[in-house]
Formats: structure tokens, C-alpha cells, sequence
């Protein structure tokens, strides 16, 4: 594959097995307003007595149908101390962006304490969960951006994930494998030119949970 140290994982006299994640091996993920398309590539070297030594080159893509939405949270609020501030959230479809206390992900802020106080540096923890679904979808984030308004496109912006990968180096994702209608990760909370009161946005796919 483009990743070299991604092997073979089973062949015989007619076939060959490769494996690969999704997000690995150097695959990489494009979309359209329909589609997720996962691309890479296999490599074959190998020697024909007739011809001699081959370079070859597959070409191959994944592609999986999916539902979109975005997801809008007034999420946070840098303070210097303890102290409330009212706020809101907004979210569409079936989808659902909440924030969490800690890492155990067991008690969400309810919708009247957003945007919620943190301290500089201070991890945020979100899920963003799928609701009332047919069993076989599962979330799926395809982008997550702060910046200082509701509008998503606004800026300035600082981008934590991009293509359903981290682009920030504090962000981290976690294995919802017991949730799989639910996708979770942190990031550490960051003021915008100065501004303190930061908006997150997030694209979030509904896809076939096989597919995550």
C-alpha cells in the first residue's frame, strides 16, 4: 500500500488478502454531498520470466453512501476562575453535540450552562452522538472547527479535525466501540484573537457502522 510497512496479510496460487483501516496505511478520504470515498493504492513488484522485473501499480477506492449535518455548540468560555455563563446550542437532523465533565463521559452539561467556563489550557470533552437511528448507521466526524460566531464559515477558524483526522496535535479520539453510534474526543481550550467565548462546529456523517 502507499504506507510500505502495511503488508500481506494472506495469499495463495490466486489471491492476495490485504487489510487496511481506514485511516491508515495512507489511505486517504475525499467526499462529495453523497458519498465517502476512501483511496489508496497497492504496489506489486514482482519478476515474469519473460519480461523480467514488473513495477505495478493498483488503483482502488471504497465508497460509502452517507447522511451530513452540522452541529453547532457556543461551547466554552475561558475564565481566570470559577463562575456561570448563560449560553446556547444549537443541532439539526438526529444528530446530537454534547459536552462532558471529564474523560468518563458520564455526566453531559446540561443546555443552560453552555457555554461552559474553562481554563486556559483546560481539556473539553465532546461526544457527538446519533439518535434515533436504524441500528446499522453510526456517527462518523468528516470536520471540527472553533471560531467566534455561529456561522461556521466565519473567521478567523482553528481547525481540530479535518477529513475525520486530528490536524490540532492536542486533540485526542476516543475508542467508542461499546458506543458505535457515538463519537468522542477532546481538545484543550484555546482563545481566538484574544477573544475568549469560542464556538465548535462539527460535520458529522451517519454511515454504516462497518464502515466506521
Amino acid at each position: 500500500l502507499r504506507d510500505r510497512s502495511c503488508r500481506v496479510s494472506h495469499y495463495n496460487d490466486t489471491h492476495i488478502i490485504i487489510t487496511t483501516p481506514l485511516n491508515n496505511c495512507g489511505t486517504t478520504l475525499s467526499d462529495t454531498r453523497t458519498t465517502l470515498i476512501y483511496i489508496n493504492n497497492v504496489y506489486a513488484d514482482y519478476t515474469n520470466r519473460q519480461i523480467g522485473a514488473l513495477n505495478n501499480r493498483f488503483d482502488f477506492s471504497c465508497r460509502y453512501p452517507f447522511m451530513r449535518s452540522n452541529l453547532t455548540l457556543k461551547a466554552y468560555w475561558i475564565i481566570e476562575k470559577s463562575g456561570q455563563a448563560d449560553g446556547e446550542r444549537s443541532s439539526e437532523y438526529s444528530f446530537e453535540m454534547r459536552l462532558f465533565h471529564d474523560q468518563r463521559y458520564l455526566h453531559h452539561y446540561k443546555e443552560d450552562e453552555y457555554p461552559i467556563d474553562v481554563l486556559m489550557k483546560e481539556r473539553v470533552f465532546v461526544s457527538v452522538n446519533l439518535k434515533e437511528s436504524a441500528d446499522e448507521l453510526c456517527s462518523k466526524l468528516a470536520n471540527c472547527t472553533l471560531n467566534l460566531s455561529p456561522d461556521k464559515v466565519a473567521t478567523p477558524q482553528h481547525p481540530l479535525i479535518r477529513n475525520g483526522l486530528p490536524v490540532d496535535e492536542n486533540v485526542e479520539l476516543y475508542n467508542t466501540t461499546e458506543t458505535p453510534h457515538e463519537t468522542r474526543f477532546s481538545f484543550l481550550a484555546t482563545p481566538l484573537d484574544g477573544n475568549k467565548a469560542v464556538y465548535l462546529h462539527c460535520d458529522v456523517a451517519a454511515v454504516f457502522c462497518d464502515m466506521k
